[in-house]
């Protein structure tokens, strides 16, 4: 179970899907205590409808606090590489217990409950059962269902994968023709002082950090790692005369000529580099282009 667990998983209801998925939640809960009455709903005097309405809007605005305000703010515990099932089934516990706390309030605020312990443990131990265990079941069958996808994209595209240019000797390179891969180029910084200059080659990868770049460049027994600071976008324009230099997710700019093979999780599609333990991962966007962008390769 713990393997289960730490297994990677998509981020999918954070930043503008928390809108989306809010009110598709906010909707099921409306339903649900529209048909089913819980709580004793039935012998509310008021306009059940109302009612019903009120909680769908609780659980919509918790959603959107959490997975919206929330999440945009912490950056660094919301990364998609360090995601893993046991996170996603840990963030959906709290969400789900939130929105019992809510319900509960809102049920005292129109005067039909009043608070007790005994009251907490009822609306939390219905909130969690209408969502927590629905949702778990559905992260675990999702994390399997796109693991099996990439892992067996990956496997075809890792047949007949050409080699990489950048990991071809120097003797075999000896006496040929300057290409696009030797030529120099240059990333720049945001203040101009900090630009940095090497071969197309060398290059690995460029991982972009809140204002700041790391470039991965290849060395001739180790990886070199450069911070600057500066914006991947400029960096991408810049090189834009190199196409096997690619923006293949949006924090991260790869070298496909050091490509060495392609591995799929749940989050997607990675790129195994010739130098270094970092895998680089592909936007989903980018998914259908891939196999031709590496079947491409010189």
């Amino acid at each position: 179970m713990r393997n289960q667990l730490s297994r990677p998983y998509r981020l999918m209801n954070l930043g503008t899907a928390s809108w989306r998925n809010a009110l598709v939640f906010g909707l099921f809960i409306f339903l649900f205590l529209l048909v089913f009455q819980p709580f004793g709903l039935s012998t509310y005097p008021g306009s059940l409808w109302m009612v019903a309405v009120g909680y769908g809007a609780t659980c919509a605005a918790v959603m959107l606090f959490l997975n919206g305000l929330v999440a945009s703010n912490l950056p660094q515990f919301f990364s998609e590489r360090h995601w893993t099932v046991g996170r996603e089934i840990a963030w959906t516990f709290l969400n789900v217990a939130l929105i019992g706390l809510a319900n509960l309030l809102y049920s005292m605020a129109i005067g039909f409950a009043r608070f007790s312990w005994e009251m907490l443990l009822l609306y939390e131990g219905y909130t969690l059962l209408i969502g927590l265990f629905p949702v778990t079941v559905t992260i675990l069958l999702t994390e399997a269902r796109l693991s099996r996808r990439y892992q067996q994209g990956s496997e075809r595209m890792n047949t007949g994968l050409p080699k990489p240019a950048g990991t071809l000797d120097e003797h075999q390179n000896a006496g040929a023709a300057p290409s696009v891969a030797s030529s120099m180029i240059t990333i720049p910084s945001e203040n101009g002082r900090e630009d940095l200059s090497m071969t197309a080659k060398d290059l690995l990868f460029i991982r972009s950090a809140a204002n700041y770049l790391e470039v991965h460049q290849a060395g001739r027994t180790e990886m070199k790692r450069h911070v600057l600071r500066g914006s991947l976008k400029r960096a991408e324009e810049a090189l834009a005369d190199h196409p096997q230099l690619v923006r293949c997710h949006k924090s991260h700019l790869v070298n496909l000529d050091r490509v060495t093979k392609v591995s799929g999780n749940a989050q997607g599609y990675h790129l195994h580099l010739d130098q270094g333990e970092d895998t680089v991962p592909v936007s989903r966007k980018l998914n259908g282009r891939l196999p031709d962008l590496l079947a491409g390769r010189p």
